[in-house]
């Protein structure tokens, strides 16, 4: 998950710049995850999920894919892919 919260954080400071960016990632990256956390955990299967985030001024387009995973914990998921504007930057 650092992994991927790491390249949300470049591809959002090539987008800002470095100040900007850094306040904006602070804040949409956490919403972003958090919300499908929610919405994988919240799933009725196990089957793979995805959900599509967008900023309000449309400079971020964000896809998330993935799965609830079986073992302890109520709330174990883990992301498949990551589409950020329509660059895969995670696919396991």
């Amino acid at each position: 998950m650092d992994e991927l919260r790491a390249k949300l954080l470049h591809e959002i400071i090539g987008i800002y710049g470095p100040g900007q960016g850094m306040s904006i990632a602070s804040v949409i990256v956490p919403a972003f995850i958090g919300d499908f956390q929610k919405v994988v955990c919240d799933s009725s299967s196990f089957d793979e999920v995805s959900e599509e985030y967008m900023t309000e001024d449309k400079k971020i387009h964000l896809e998330l894919y993935g799965r609830k995973l079986m073992g302890k914990g109520v709330n174990n998921f883990a992301i498949t892919r990551c589409v950020f504007n329509g660059k895969v930057i995670v696919n396991d």
